[in-house]
């Protein structure tokens, strides 16, 4: 897959996220706001990892307000979105990624590629959407029925139907 094909999946997820955000109210956006904010926590530490040569998925701004507030949530994930727009790399370009061991105590540095960290934090959000889903469900909210579940899932429900 292409560097360009992973990018536009990444903003397609990230517009899945917005249009979630679109029609959810604040009290349903309060049990769910975490695992948003956790998201997008992920796509910045990428980015930032892009401009300054190394990924930190522990370096996270774990923003309370992206947390709390609608509104802000859509303004990162547009925000977000553009800079994806904005890459102009190498898929197949070393990228150090950087993450605590042993309960932050100690870090280890693993080398990556641009192209599998897109894939990383796309999966990464398909999962977090799981939850999402699995909580606004109990709460009683509809959602559409591919969102939280991975490609490879749906592919399965398509063929077996």
């Amino acid at each position: 897959m292409s560097i360009n094909a992973l990018i536009n999946d990444n903003i397609a997820t990230l517009r899945e996220a917005d249009a979630l955000l679109g029609f959810l109210s604040a009290h349903h956006y309060g049990a769910v706001g975490p695992h948003l904010r956790h998201i997008v926590d992920h796509y910045r530490c990428l980015l930032t990892g892009l401009t300054c040569g190394q990924v930190d998925y522990d370096a996270r701004e774990r923003c309370r307000e992206t947390e709390l507030s609608v509104a802000k949530a859509r303004r990162v994930i547009s925000q977000l979105q553009d800079e994806l727009r904005d890459i102009e790399a190498d898929g197949d370009r070393p990228l150090p990624v950087r993450l605590a061991t042993d309960a932050g105590e100690t870090s280890s540095v693993s080398q990556s590629s641009l192209a599998r960290e897109l894939q990383f934090v796309q999966g990464h959000a398909v999962h977090h959407f799981a939850l999402i889903r699995s909580t606004l469900t109990a709460l009683g909210s509809q959602l559409p029925d591919s969102f939280g579940k991975a490609p490879a899932t749906l592919r399965h429900e398509r063929a077996s139907a």
